[in-house]
């Protein structure tokens, strides 16, 4: 290890370390920060403020209730740029530096000696201060301070009145009246323990019914959609009382272990949000067909029942006990139900009649369904009451009913040892396990297929969904396309990027290197490369980048008549003239930089230059004589000295550029009809790989995910797809709107290329 001399020192009684003013006595406040301090004007403008909140937080281990102390400071942040330093503000302000002009000296603990801790509430914080005692004083060590939310700033105040009421009476008191209580209370013959749960694994509800006559109803519930805490017990509770009137009871007793769904119910908490006060509307609306109930709070340790029942619901293994129902919501109780399943132990499944057979030699009486089940029979056996196949993979596979089947393929596919295949491997697994029921192929199928980290992890769709659209141009420079090549190696002035403008009959191109990619530069190019030098042209094509999806850039495009198309968001294929023109661009400043990459800039013109005279395949034309009528003279003719060099005649040149001109329409027909027919044989083998597939309104569906909304921290790991939208429109060729709850529309559409259905 190396040691700086000059940053070191070695035997000194004090000294500054971390910005604090260290020594034997204990820590001070670094006196420069406190001249700083009292130097400071007051402040005037938002960063001012941000700086002098940004000094005292700093300093916040040194200030006894800095939090009522800065009060003033923090609502004038809350305004924003419009802050006003006001006269409280000036206060606090003059206060805290005559404060922290004589700010205390904090102490140091010693190893085993009893420290004491000070509390202090006011209406807007809580404060605190960590203080030793030392030959009878008592030194401050830290002191804390935090503001309180607006919501524990609003003290119940049935709650305090409760509290009030308590600290009137003596103790003998508050027991004579809870008896008194206790013995006018009624006693319900019906009684519902409700309780739910919610975890990663999923989520469900525990339901026990106790009946007039001893007896106990149980039930669990296991939910097919996602559900907060709240709502699970709410779920509880709901199902609790639609069993209780079924059953016919007239009064109940309920018991939740959920404070918040207790006391909304009765009156007590204000429901505010949005599913809450639905949920309410509907537990109310239920309690209403009793003649009388009840609803109390009870600890979870009294609820066992219930709360087990709800743990085994919630669980990832979802293999019940016979005894117990279960009953699946595939949606939460207060959308409209389209599918409710209950499952009661096997009843009624494959098994039934295949175990009555064997064990009672019970025939169905059909005949001829007798006889295949007679045929079916033979490769089962009875073990223990349990029936099993023989089979392949295993000797003995024992046979599960519907109940038991989703629970063992979530649990192979995605528990603990899952390993999320596909759903051919997930059913041989599941073979090679020693279970087997007579749709297992298809049930693993469609496991696998909505199984949700196995749809956001799955690969990346290649083969093309839609037929080629060829973007064709009428005439010379009335189509370009536009986009923007870099970040690259920082070049002479400071330019990173570079901005490209194609035209899509003649392919000629414009470029210049920018140094910033802005609004401005962005319209300056298009007027002085495109506006100014060939006129007005009829369609702009751009990427969504804010430099183009802006308000000036629209109304430059309103201004002079012309139509601004948007390629579809990360589909760069939508501006693919323009693609192909840039992957020439940089490739050829591959080739001429070697090992001076920060020369682009300089090199750019020549690329730029070589391009427009290079023949094109499209077009069978250069780009210079498609815009010129005439090909250009390039620097190796008249080094090399070329025929036309040689035999250069300035009066027949004249001539021949005039005929040239004539003869310019008739070659840009036929580079059209050239073009054409490069763009059918091109389609023809795209579309030859095409696999359709389309999507309708309504349809849920993964989106996938762009590199740069992709979870940086991830890495490699980051999921490829994100979820759910919904298409809520068709906007043609491929591409789609997709709305996502709770952010709305997207403002561009989506290429199917970058959509997959979602399974929920």
């Amino acid at each position: 290890m190396k040691l700086n001399p000059v940053k070191c020192v070695f035997g000194v009684p004090s000294g500054r370390f971390l910005g604090y003013q260290v020594h034997q006595r204990g820590i001070e406040v670094n006196p420069e920060k406190i001249q700083a301090l009292a130097k400071m004007v007051s402040p005037r403008t938002l960063k001012d403020v941000q700086r002098l909140t940004g000094c005292l937080t700093s300093l916040s281990r040194f200030i006894a209730k800095s939090t009522d102390r800065c009060l003033p400071f923090f609502k004038a942040l809350k305004k924003g740029k419009g802050i006003e330093w006001n006269e409280d503000c000036e206060k606090a302000f003059q206060a805290l530096k005559d404060y922290l002009g004589r700010a205390p000296l904090l102490s140091k603990p010693e190893t085993g000696e009893t420290l004491y801790m000070y509390l202090s509430v006011s209406e807007v914080a809580t404060s605190s201060v960590l203080v030793r005692q030392e030959e009878g004083i008592q030194k401050p060590i830290y002191y804390t301070s935090k503001a309180l939310l607006p919501a524990e700033t609003r003290t119940a105040i049935k709650a305090q009145a409760v509290a009030d009421f308590v600290a009137e009476f003596t103790e003998p008191s508050i027991e004579v009246a809870r008896m008194m209580v206790e013995q006018n209370k009624k006693i319900f013959k019906w009684q519902l323990r409700v309780d739910g749960s919610s975890n990663t694994h999923g989520s469900g509800a525990g339901v026990v019914v106790s009946t007039p006559e001893g007896d106990s109803v149980k039930c669990a519930l296991r939910f097919d959609f996602k559900a907060t805490n709240n709502q699970a017990e709410y779920e509880a509770l709901i199902a609790g009382l639609k069993v209780c009137t079924v059953l016919g009871a007239d009064e109940v007793e309920i018991f939740s272990d959920s404070q918040v769904v207790v006391n909304q119910v009765l009156d007590e908490y204000q429901a505010r949000d949005e599913s809450m006060i639905t949920y309410l509307e509907l537990a109310k609306e239920l309690l209403e067909r009793f003649k009388e109930y009840r609803i109390a709070h009870v600890p979870r340790e009294e609820n066992e029942q219930a709360d087990a029942l709800a743990k085994l619901a919630s669980a990832t293994i979802n293999i019940w006990p016979k005894s117990i129902s279960m009953i699946r919501l595939l949606q939460p109780s207060i959308v409209k139900s389209k599918e409710v399943g209950a499952v009661f132990g096997e009843r009624n499944s494959w098994i039934t009649p295949i175990k009555e057979y064997i064990v009672n030699d019970v025939l169905p009486s059909d005949p001829l369904e007798a006889k295949r089940l007679k045929y079916r029979a033979t490769r089962y056996s009875v073990l223990n009451g349990e029936l099993y196949k023989m089979g392949y993979s295993r000797a003995l596979q024992r046979c599960v009913g519907p109940e038991e089947a989703e629970g063992i393929l979530r649990s192979i596919n995605s528990g603990n040892y899952g390993n999320h295949a596909g759903g051919v491997s997930l059913a041989h697994k599941t073979l090679r396990q020693g279970f087997y029921w007579p749709t297992l192929f298809a049930d693993a199928k469609r496991v696998a297929a909505r199984c949700e980290a196995c749809q956001k992890i799955a690969n990346n769709i290649r083969q093309p969904l839609e037929l080629l659209q060829s973007i064709t141009s009428p005439w010379p420079f009335t189509m370009w396309g536009i986009d923007l090549i870099g970040p690259m190696p920082t070049a002479t002035g400071g330019a990173k990027h570079a901005i490209v403008a194609v035209d899509y009959f003649t392919k000629w191109v414009k470029a210049e290197p920018l140094v910033h990619i802005t609004k401005a530069n962005t319209i300056s190019f298009v007027k002085k490369n495109i506006l100014y030098r060939f006129g007005l042209p009829n369609t702009i094509i751009t990427d969504n980048g804010t430099q183009f999806d802006g308000r000036k850039f629209r109304e430059l495009c309103d201004k002079y008549g012309i139509n601004n198309y948007y390629a579809s968001p990360a589909y760069s294929q939508t501006n693919g003239q323009t693609e192909a023109v840039n992957k020439i661009i940089k490739h050829n400043l591959k080739a001429k930089l070697a090992t001076k990459k920060g020369s682009w800039a300089d090199k750019l013109p020549q690329v730029l230059w070589a391009y427009r005279t290079t023949k094109k395949g499209s077009t069978g034309e250069t780009p210079y004589s498609m815009a010129y009528g005439a090909e250009a003279v390039i620097p190796v003719e008249t080094s090399f000295s070329s025929p036309r060099v040689q035999l250069f005649q300035p009066e027949l040149n004249i001539d021949m550029l005039k005929c040239g001109l004539d003869e310019l329409e008739e070659r840009r027909e036929r580079a059209q009809i050239r073009n054409t027919t490069y763009q059918q044989r091109v389609a023809r083998y795209y579309n030859s790989h095409v696999r359709e597939r389309r999507f309708s309104l309504g349809d849920l569906v993964l989106k996938r995910v762009n590199p740069g909304t992709r979870d940086k921290a991830a890495r490699s790991l980051a999921d490829k797809w994100e979820r759910p939208y919904q298409i809520t429109g068709i906007a043609g060729h491929g591409a789609y709107r997709i709305t996502r709850e709770g952010f709305g529309e997207l403002p561009r559409p989506c290429n199917a290329q970058y959509l997959k259905i979602y399974y929920p």
